[in-house]
């Protein structure tokens, strides 16, 4: 004999609904931010960052100006939503590159700085613009939560690779130590960058090669 599945319960059907609404809205959201990134980023490179305002931007990007506020409460927020997407994807361009599993730790890190520049590459007068804003006392840029847990988690994936060069887990006070400098290392880097008028940026990755061999072989001997 054969039997009917029973029909689904308008319960048990409305149960998948949110889900599908919640990946739409995530689709939207996601959308929507990067329109509002992309004229951010066209307004600052074209204008300045203290000549642009939320109601340029949202003209640029074809909404509402109210509506920049569902997603960012400053232009600071905007500015720094880019460069969160940057250290993703050089975190996540090394992560996929199977050949830097058995690499050193100077080959890692130059890796990690190519891909973040590869990213930077066509927005050099919108990165001067947020540097110089950055410099501010208690700017936004530099000091709000959003920023410091933006370093923390590039600085946490630096960690990462030098204790996978070392074969440790554990986290020590050198790996934190280490990290921390190369922060620093990074900032100066990304200033010869922006100042490098050779072709291909060809300066920028004669000194980082060379200076990364040299300061890992000084300060993370072994790795």
């Amino acid at each position: 004999m054969v039997t009917r599945e029973k029909p689904r319960s308008r319960k048990a059907r409305s149960r998948r609904r949110p889900k599908r609404q919640t990946g739409k809205r995530a689709e939207t959201k996601a959308a929507t931010q990067r329109k509002i990134l992309q004229a951010t980023l066209r307004l600052f490179q074209r204008r300045g960052f203290d000549a642009t305002t939320t109601k340029q931007i949202a003209r640029a990007a074809g909404i509402a100006e109210g509506t920049i506020f569902n997603y960012f409460r400053t232009k600071e927020e905007i500015a720094l939503f880019f460069f969160e997407e940057e250290v993703e994807h050089a975190i996540t361009a090394v992560r996929a590159n199977r050949r830097l599993a058995r690499a050193r730790l100077d080959e890692k890190l130059f890796a990690l700085l190519q891909y973040q520049f590869e990213y930077l590459a066509k927005h050099e007068r919108f990165i001067w613009a947020a540097l110089l804003e950055a410099l501010r006392p208690g700017s936004p840029l530099a000091f709000s939560a959003r920023a410091l847990s933006m370093r923390a988690r590039y600085l946490g994936f630096v960690e990462e690779l030098i204790a996978s060069s070392l074969r440790r887990r554990n986290r020590t006070p050198v790996q934190a130590w280490a990290a921390q400098a190369f922060w620093i290392y990074y900032l100066g880097a990304l200033l010869y960058w922006l100042n490098d008028k050779s072709p291909g940026k060809q300066n920028t990755i004669a000194f980082v090669d060379r200076s990364l061999k040299a300061g890992v072989a000084l300060f993370v001997p072994g790795a």
